[in-house]
Formats: C-alpha cells, structure tokens, sequence
C-alpha cells in the first residue's frame, strides 16, 4: 500500500512538472518572440536617432525646404506632453515620427535662463478625459510616459 502511494505521488509530480515545462517553453518561445519584434523597433529607431543626432550643422537643411515646425493651436485646452527637448533637430523628428505614426503634434518653445527648450505636444482637448484616453493610448502602443497640461494661447 505504501507503495502505491509512493507511484502515485511520483506519477502526479512528474505529470505537474511536465505540463508546468511545457508552459514554461510556450511562456519563453512568446517572450523570445516578442523582445525581437521589441529590438528591431529600437534599432530602427536609434538608427534615425543617431543619424539625426551626428549630422552636422551644414548638412541639416535650412531655408524654404525646410517645412516649418508645427505652432501651437489657438485656443485653450488640455494636451498630451510626449517630450521637452532643447535640441530643435530632435523635436522636428519627434514631430516626424508621430506625425507618421498618425497624430498631430505641435511644439511650442519656452526658455528658462537664456536656454530655449521645445515642448512636442499631441492634441488640445476641452476636457481631461479626452487627453487622459490618449495619454493611455500612448502609454499602452509606445510605452511612453507622458503628462497632460493645461495650456491657454
């Protein structure tokens, strides 16, 4: 009888670390999956990052090919803060990448002692909710972690 229960026992942990195995190597496989859809994202991203980043001043386009970096709208409301940056090239391919990727951003400039900074913000909204539902948007599609503002013009 004691014996009997020692195969039984070991017949249900051995069936108990099988099935957790499997589900550990599907658990895996999904992981490996998705941390290289999650790589090729970031190298194409820090690849247009980087070249923007090392360009020198004579090679950025100035002038009339240049389009103009989008203005704050008129109006007052709440927005979605996605990034302040105090380089301009940078905030032009914030506005680029988001822009691409479906939204409407805008920029508005402030300075602090002398440094100018842009502020790349997406949306003006009359109520919180709206720029909280986008705030999630944004959070759940591109693991940002932006901030709303109030901002009247």
């Amino acid at each position: 009888m004691k014996l009997f229960r020692l195969f039984m026992i070991l017949g249900v942990s051995l069936s108990l670390i099988m099935s957790c195995s499997k589900k550990q190597e599907e658990a895996d496989k999904l992981e490996k999956e998705m941390m290289e859809g999650s790589i090729d994202t970031l190298i194409d991203t820090t690849h247009i990052v980087d070249t923007v980043a090392i360009a020198a001043p004579e090679e950025v386009p100035s002038g009339p090919e240049v389009d103009p970096m989008p203005k704050q709208p008129t109006g007052s409301g709440f927005t979605v803060q996605v990034a302040s940056c105090e380089d301009e090239t940078y905030a032009r391919y914030l506005v680029d990448l988001y822009t691409t990727r479906g939204y409407e951003p805008f920029v508005s400039e402030f300075s602090i002692d002398g440094q100018k900074y842009y502020r790349v913000r997406i949306g003006v909204f009359e109520n919180s909710s709206e720029a909280k539902l986008l705030k999630q948007e944004l959070a759940d599609k591109f693991s940002l972690s932006t901030w709303i503002d109030f901002i009247e013009f």
